[in-house]
């Protein structure tokens, strides 16, 4: 996706950590990395740009897709390699709610805690009756913290690091050791054609590398997002 910093961004250095995953995993078979720009952001989303750029021929791999388990994702032709990187939802806080590292101890605190409205993170605060502030998005959220409209928030792993980016010398710290519990993360993979045995065989071979010897955790901290190894 063209516009999706800092997972992989169009014409901009650094390039997203996505972008420098692939080009290490082109690297270990001597192979020359092409960027196809597939706007998932678009009416028809993630389905439109699959069948406009894979199922097209017009790229070997789709970057940075989450396995759903909904069989209609993969359209009977499409299929998985292995994860590469877990991600999901974590804590941020400032100011007074610094140390805190659960719902429930900033609960205690008398924290609101910022969320993005309509998502699972809004749906467990409002049946625990844990009182939140709503907001339509991630970056919106982190623009409150910054203007101390809020103290603590639940915000998807990248938004740090895209509110570093936007906010010159805003900081937030991430609770210590967090982990996101199941149901608020997920897996990463890349998404190909099931025909191309031999290359997905070499992409699998290339994950388990990589993630053996610390490259894709070194790459994705790079750019300020908490770095999970995929999940069971």
């Amino acid at each position: 996706d063209p516009y999706g910093y800092p997972y992989a961004n169009q014409n901009m250095n650094p390039p997203g950590f996505d972008v420098e995953i692939m080009e290490a995993l082109a690297a270990r078979g001597d192979m020359r990395l092409e960027m196809y720009w597939a706007d998932t952001g678009t009416r028809g989303g993630m389905s439109r740009a699959l069948r406009r750029s894979l199922m097209k021929g017009r790229c070997d791999l789709f970057m940075g897709v989450s396995d759903s388990g909904d069989e209609d994702q993969l359209m009977g032709k499409l299929t998985f390699t292995n994860p590469y990187l877990g991600i999901g939802y974590v804590i941020v806080t400032q100011g007074a709610a610094v140390g805190k590292k659960s719902f429930e101890e900033l609960n205690e605190a008398g924290i609101k805690i910022g969320v993005p409205m309509s998502t699972p993170i809004d749906n467990m605060l409002f049946e625990r009756g844990i009182p939140r502030e709503l907001y339509l998005d991630n970056r919106r959220i982190m623009r409150g913290m910054a203007s101390g409209e809020v103290d603590a928030a639940i915000v998807w792993a990248t938004a740090m690091a895209v509110a570093r980016r936007e906010v010159p010398g805003f900081e937030v710290k991430m609770a210590e050791g967090y982990v996101p519990v199941e149901g608020q993360r997920w897996n990463l993979s890349y998404m190909m054609m099931k025909r191309d045995k031999s290359l997905i065989n070499f992409l699998n071979e290339g994950i388990t590398e990589l993630l053996e010897n610390g490259t894709i955790k070194k790459k994705v901290e790079s750019y300020g997002v908490p770095f999970y190894a995929p999940f069971n």
